[in-house]
């Protein structure tokens, strides 16, 4: 196994997929989310094949007593009005007709906060390079397997500023001081057969020696902000490993995260918990940077021309592009316009003419995508996969807090996107597919960090429109993605590979998960999502092809944007 630790992790990834089970796969037929549903939130489920019209019930787990009634259409069935107050029950979903019942599930007015906040603040803390779980640093960055696309620092920020009384009132698991005690130590085990570790352990260790640490108390999520900049700080210029084209460098991406810290800043009164120091480093360190690192332009890759298209094989499966784009999701388009803005309101009292620059780059990046991008192309939407929510959060921010500075057209290419994003989700599944073709996921790869993002995407597009009835299916569509990597898929099976790492509730987690001790180690992180059904699944065959069931940094980043979304952005 050894020899296993140099290889990339993207190049097992393109391997063939893992074959099913060899016997036919055995699922309900009943497909919901196995964790269960927000009380006043969209509750659907899907049952593929059944009459128009069968009656469905629902009943608490291992009772008769029958709570609600309901008819299903088209193989969907919905009980939002369904809305019993908190206890301790679990609920099912029966199809007396048929003699079908599902898996148990809760509602709770807070479930997504009360079962998903706390394994997704684990896994951020399991995954940190080397003083995580594994003392390792695959990728060279400060999330194990992260690198200069993977958000991890905004979408900590989005989950701390979605409830921060939730945070401060959370589990302290970081001690700071411990752990700069563990790495001064020269016996420290630190293990550099990993690709990019070169200068890991050193900045590190400086990291811990040259800056102020955050407040004892300070809740783990804002630690964890502290800790991922503060590395950036020490150890700015990195290289993907995933057969990125780019050379090692500071990225424009890396450098865009620091932007998000220097605007929560005042917002949520970040000084309470963090030294102002740091704030001052981070601010320091984008102004020196940002120009150099190309974050005031239009990066090139974000044209649609310089997007391979896919190879359909005689075999009947689809290549990619050898440097995956835009398949990665490495460069999203208009993933400088939040940062430039953000710098533009941070600026804007103390240095005018740098705000208005920062300003005058997010207008045009976004008059770019205005007449560049095109929603009926997939490649533009979910073909950036775990990526593509910061194209709609983004433009989205814009059109919302300053009108009166975006371009003209933006609120209709938003609409746009709404409008193709609706039409590709009419299905039993709710569920919003690559094209209308033979893709219902992004070719060849997998994607759970989109379907666990797409609520930044839709509930932020949301936020721009006024039709009650676009946005109630986009709130139907957000929490459809959800509900398909918790078992409402055509697997039945919820995206976790080891669901008693966090998740309780789950009765199917994911069955096949990704070799132990190679990459970044994630067997050993708590609160993983690791994979989801592809295109040889759907519409409904369980029996299809697994691809590569492997967990990434940059999933779990996305699960905490999207959990975030639900609290954040308010659409009534």
């Amino acid at each position: 196994m050894k020899n296993l630790i140099l290889i990339p992790c993207l190049f097992l990834a393109l391997t063939p997929s893992l074959d099913a089970d060899e016997e036919a796969t055995s699922v309900p037929l009943i497909a919901v989310n196995q964790v269960g549903y927000n009380t006043q939130s969209p509750k659907r489920f899907t049952a593929p094949g059944t009459s128009d019209g069968a009656v469905f019930t629902i009943c608490r787990f291992n009772s008769e007593e029958v709570l609600f009634t309901g008819s299903l259409l088209n193989g969907l069935g919905d009980f939002t009005r369904f809305q019993p107050a908190d206890g301790e029950s679990e609920f099912v979903i029966r199809i007396p007709s048929m003699g079908e019942e599902s898996d148990p599930f809760s509602i709770r007015e807070n479930l997504y906060q009360e079962q998903f906040w706390q394994p997704a603040m684990d896994f951020m803390i399991d995954c940190r390079s080397v003083v995580g779980t594994h003392p390792s640093a695959y990728g060279g960055c400060p999330w194990r397997d992260g690198t200069y696309y993977s958000y991890e620092v905004p979408s900590l920020l989005m989950l701390y500023a979605a409830d921060p009384a939730f945070w401060e009132k959370a589990p302290k698991q970081i001690d700071w001081h411990a752990e700069q005690a563990r790495v001064a130590d020269p016996a420290f085990p630190f293990d550099a057969n990993n690709r990019e570790s070169d200068g890991v352990m050193e900045a590190v260790r400086r990291y811990y020696q040259e800056l102020e640490a955050p407040f004892v108390d300070a809740p783990d999520a804002l630690k964890l902000v502290h800790w991922g900049l503060g590395f950036y700080l020490m150890k700015p210029y990195t290289k993907d490993p995933s057969l990125d084209p780019l050379p090692k460098q500071i990225h424009s991406q890396t450098l865009e995260q620091f932007a998000h810290l220097v605007y929560w800043w005042k917002p949520l009164n970040l000084e309470r918990w963090l030294p102002r120091s740091f704030y001052d480093d981070c601010l320091a360190f984008s102004r020196t940077h940002w120009e150099a690192v190309g974050s005031f332009d239009i990066d090139p890759l974000w044209d649609p021309e310089s997007y391979p298209p896919p190879v359909n094989k005689e075999d009947g499966t689809v290549d990619v592009h050898p440097d995956l784009h835009p398949y990665k999701g490495r460069h999203v388009p208009g993933h400088s316009i939040l940062p430039n803005l953000f710098m533009y309101t941070v600026l804007a009292d103390i240095d005018p003419l740098a705000a208005e620059r920062h300003l005058a780059a997010a207008q045009m990046q976004t008059q770019f995508i205005i007449d560049k991008l095109d929603w009926e192309d997939p490649r533009t939407t979910k073909g950036h996969r775990g990526s593509e929510f910061q194209t709609l959060l983004n433009l989205a921010w814009f059109q919302k807090n300053l009108p009166d500075h975006a371009p003209v057209g933006l609120r209709e290419k938003i609409e746009d996107w709404i409008d193709v994003a609706i039409s590709r989700s009419n299905n039993f599944w709710d569920f919003r597919r690559y094209d209308m073709n033979e893709n219902w996921t992004v070719p060849s790869m997998n994607e759970p960090g989109n379907l666990a993002a797409f609520p930044a995407a839709a509930l932020s597009a949301a936020t721009v429109i006024s039709d009650p009835e676009k946005k109630d299916r986009l709130r139907e569509l957000a929490t459809a993605q959800v509900d398909n990597l918790w078992g409402r898929n055509p697997r039945r099976a919820a995206a976790t590979h080891r669901p008693e790492q966090g998740y309780p509730l789950v009765e199917r987690g994911w069955p096949k998960g990704f070799r132990d001790d190679v990459c970044a180690r994630l067997e050993l992180c708590r609160g993983g999502i690791d994979a989801s059904p592809g295109s040889e699944m759907y519409p409904n065959n369980p029996d299809g092809a697994l691809r590569w069931p492997e967990g990434w940094i940059n999933w779990n980043a996305c699960w905490n944007v999207g959990l975030a979304s639900f609290s954040l952005l308010s659409i009534d």
